[in-house]
């Protein structure tokens, strides 16, 4: 097997690899049986949800975010194959706004849920750790959320959608659906639509689209030797 398709196989296994553990970060931190998915930024769930939740969630995201590179590598790969100055873009998209924001944005929202725990435990009122969580911390990170949100995915996955969807890349048309925008979209729409089953499967969307896309990526790119 040449090296460079053992090399293929490798970088897309760990980007999905790296995915499903992102995937299990926001159950983990959002995720309540009795409460369901997040709906706000302070939840009173938190006391009630063992700390280790929080802890085990932001090092599955430190530690697993950087191979989601590999992943979106794949894609760019995947994506010049037909349009080269497409390829990179994405693929710079993707790459900037991952490293910019998601480590960072991931550990603040599991930082939260041990603040309020400490502050409550100590005789704070929820409303002032409310005020601070929500008006302060929240309020910091924000700019730094959006850049990061509308660059990684919202325009990325656009993008993607619009190139496989024209029907001239080496993607089927269908799987124009299997990126990350595309299952934000199913989760909010099904949580409207049908809460009861939607709050068990609407958590960890983005992340389940990126399991979807980076699978794509690697099938496509599976036995590739050049």
């Amino acid at each position: 097997m040449p090296g460079t398709t053992k090399l293929n196989r490798f970088m897309g296994i760990s980007a999905i690899i790296a995915a499903v553990l992102l995937t299990t970060a926001d159950y983990l931190l959002e995720f309540h049986k009795e409460y369901g998915v997040s709906s706000s930024i302070v939840e009173t769930a938190w006391l009630e949800m063992p700390p280790w939740r929080f802890t085990v969630s932001m090092y599955f995201c430190m530690f697993a975010i950087p191979f989601y590179l590999m992943g979106f590598w794949l894609v760019y790969k995947a994506v010049s194959k037909t349009n080269k100055t497409l390829g990179i873009l994405i693929f710079i998209l993707f790459s900037y706004g991952t490293v910019m924001g998601s480590p960072f944005i991931h550990g603040v929202m599991s930082i939260n849920p041990f603040i309020y725990r400490f502050g409550m435990q100590n005789g704070l009122r929820h409303e002032a750790l409310v005020g601070f969580i929500e008006g302060t911390l929240t309020k910091t990170i924000l700019p730094v959320f959006l850049v990061h949100y509308l660059i990684t995915w919202v325009i990325a996955p656009l993008l993607l959608f619009i190139h496989i969807l024209g029907g001239k890349s080496v993607f089927k048309r269908w799987t124009a659906l299997l990126n990350p925008l595309a299952f934000l979209l199913v989760g909010v729409v099904g949580l409207l639509v049908y809460p009861k089953l939607f709050v068990y499967l609407a958590p960890g969307s983005i992340n389940k689209g990126n399991v979807t896309m980076f699978a794509l990526a690697t099938a496509t790119m599976w036995n590739e030797e050049k």
